[in-house]
């Protein structure tokens, strides 16, 4: 497993094969206090829990099934390649059947009475065409996705899935970025020079701020949150 949490994008792979050590059940990669932004992996063991957000959170789980019930009666069935985004002061139970395990991300965003939940995302689609990226230095790189969820300004917490072609082009990064990656290949530069290699199952999170090169080197996807 290779892991850089000094990374100017803390990241980490092969992140299906990631464990919890003795004592501790999340490995936290990423904070920024100030906007209340913390990413990273967590485990859930078997049996009944408690639920309760007082931020959003997206979960992509990578292991284990379980049955969600959140207090106003709506359930849910998650499994491994599932996206879930639970809305600030969600409140609920999880009967866990199989441990879980999750990379998320929690930041500010919103109340909402729907859970936003997006199954078999390796695969989901029809894919929404989201234009050439804007600033590119070789070919015309394509993103394309799926909206999952987003809050109304100023606390925009966004998350779906994103695709993109192949080509090379200039990456600022506005705001912190949760990114799992579940297909496809490239490569990062940050303007210091570190080059971030993109690989299936490589989950980065990029700090708002980080600027460099992205070269796309086969169509990527993956799960996403903006904080």
């Amino acid at each position: 497993m290779r892991i850089d949490l000094t990374s100017t994008a803390p990241h980490l792979h092969p992140a299906f094969e990631w464990e919890a050590k003795s004592g501790s059940d999340e490995l936290v990669m990423y904070r920024n206090p100030e906007y209340r932004v913390e990413g990273g992996l967590r485990t859930c063991g078997r049996g009944k829990r408690e639920l309760s957000f007082s931020l959003d959170e997206l979960w992509f789980v990578m292991h284990g099934r379980a049955h969600i019930r959140r207090d106003s009666g709506e359930t849910l069935d998650v499994a491994p390649f599932t996206a879930i985004h639970f809305k600030e002061e969600w409140k609920g139970q999880a009967t866990i059947e199989e441990t879980l395990r999750v990379s998320y991300m929690r930041c500010l965003g919103e109340a909402s009475g729907i859970t936003p939940i997006l199954r078999d995302v390796l695969h989901a689609g029809p894919l929404e065409d989201w234009g050439a990226v804007s600033k590119r230095i070789l070919g015309i790189s394509q993103k394309a996705g799926i909206l999952l969820t987003r809050s109304q300004p100023p606390r925009r917490a966004e998350s779906g899935i994103w695709t993109c072609s192949p080509g090379t082009w200039r990456c600022e990064v506005k705001s912190d970025e949760f990114c799992h990656f579940i297909a496809g290949c490239s490569l990062y530069t940050h303007d210091n020079g570190e080059q971030i290699e993109i690989k299936p199952d490589t989950l980065a999170l990029f700090p708002a701020g980080w600027n460099g090169i992205c070269e796309v080197r086969e169509t990527v996807r993956k799960v996403y949150m903006i904080r």
